[in-house]
């Protein structure tokens, strides 16, 4: 009888010792889990008048290779304003730090880097963003000519920043679950100005946008914040060339 008890004494250690092992690494996981902060930036970039075919390529090897080739590369886009086809915007998110760092030493960045003397103007902008909301359908997206791309700056008044995070952010949950043309939507503060708000959209088409604006989220978005915002800044552009791999989710309030 006494090997018996001592038999179950080891085995019911042995489960112990499993269960808590077990919720260590569920904590550690959890951890792991939060602590991976997106790298969300926005590149604004003049190109030369004769250069925009070369810009075109250069891009694409370097937005292709990097969706394709870096785990940690999740968005990649190229957008150029419509009345402006020399001005570009870069729209790009990474997992993390480190997957950015990945890709700055990555071939196909530096033969970009390479190339950019030659291709582009004076004029560079980087909007450095911290990630509010990262989201985009669990596919990635197939490009075709009736997609549409909406970006647009919000200045939110001093004091109203937490009742404004407050309305949004529910409102872009929600439209990216629920509404099938909505296919991605990038959202973040400028560090150093987190009242100044920075949007980026992609739309299946110019009438999956017509009634996302139709919604009852997105019209209660409106009414809530109606009273809390001051400059707005529309930027007013055309789809270049759309990668992700699909399945984002980042929402700073999680």
């Amino acid at each position: 009888m006494k090997f018996l008890h001592d038999q179950y004494t080891i085995t019911m250690l042995i489960l112990f010792f499993a269960l808590t092992m077990l919720a260590i690494e569920s904590v550690q996981a959890k951890e792991q889990k939060t602590s991976a902060i997106p790298v969300f930036n926005i590149f604004e970039l003049g190109v030369q008048a004769d250069k925009a075919a070369a810009y075109d390529a250069v891009g694409e090897n370097n937005i292709t290779r990097s969706i394709t080739d870096e785990p940690g590369t999740l968005s990649m886009v190229s957008v150029k304003d419509k009345e402006n086809p020399n001005l570009a915007y870069m729209i790009e998110v990474y997992a993390d730090d480190a997957a950015y760092r990945t890709h700055l030493a990555s071939p196909q960045y530096k033969a970009f880097t390479e190339q950019a003397p030659s291709i582009l103007t004076d004029h560079k902008l980087r909007l450095n963003l911290a990630a509010q909301y990262l989201g985009d359908k669990g596919s990635p997206i197939k490009q075709n000519g009736e997609m549409i791309t909406n970006m647009v700056r919000i200045n939110v008044l001093p004091g109203e920043e937490a009742a404004f995070k407050a309305a949004v952010m529910p409102e872009m949950v929600q439209s990216l679950a629920v509404e099938d043309g909505v296919l991605a939507i990038y959202a973040g503060t400028l560090v150093g100005a987190p009242n100044t708000w920075l949007f980026f959209e992609i739309y299946a088409s110019e009438s999956a946008y017509q009634a996302h604006r139709q919604t009852p989220h997105f019209q209660k978005y409106l009414s809530q914040t109606q009273q809390m915002l001051g400059e707005k800044t529309f930027y007013n552009l055309r789809p270049a060339l759309l990668k992700n791999k699909g399945g984002l989710h980042f929402n700073s309030m999680e």
